[in-house]
């Protein structure tokens, strides 16, 4: 297990617009306010259709799994849950790992890795919290190669 521990610094509240991006919205608003260590407090909506990611096996891969074949339900969705870190990649830039809980019109549900391509139906609407007094960084593991989080207490 790693672990680290630090405080909320301050928690960002955001409304994406209809056609807006999901993730590229996340992304643009975590670059501009600089927001590299943080969490995904609370995260609803509705979306215009939705696009995601579930574990696949790759046979010859280090780790056997991966995000390869995107699911996509191409009708208006219920975003009933987002959830997710924000990290920082080793440029600097944020490094957004979502995932994403749908509801469709006769009450199926999905979820798994969010990805871009989700645009906003009517609204959706999250919290992030900044977080400080420690690191949050997404580096390959050494042995599945797929990033995951290496948190360090600063």
């Amino acid at each position: 297990m790693k672990s680290a521990a630090g405080t909320i610094k301050q928690v960002h509240v955001l409304r994406i617009e209809p056609g807006e991006d999901v993730l590229d919205s996340i992304q643009r608003y975590c670059d501009e306010h600089h927001i590299t260590n943080g969490i995904l407090l609370s995260g609803i909506g509705s979306l215009d259709g939705c696009t995601f990611f579930d574990p696949q096996e790759i046979p010859g891969k280090p780790g056997l799994y991966g995000y390869v074949t995107p699911i996509d339900l191409p009708t208006p969705i219920e975003l009933v849950g987002l959830s997710g870190i924000i990290c920082a990649e080793p440029d600097g830039r944020a490094a957004p790992h979502i995932h994403a809980c749908f509801a469709d019109a006769e009450g199926n549900e999905y979820g798994g890795h969010l990805k871009t391509g989700n645009r906003v139906l009517v609204t959706v609407e999250l919290a992030i919290a900044e977080l400080e007094g420690l690191r949050m960084l997404r580096r390959p593991d050494p042995v599945k190669t797929v990033p995951v989080l290496f948190p360090e207490t600063i």
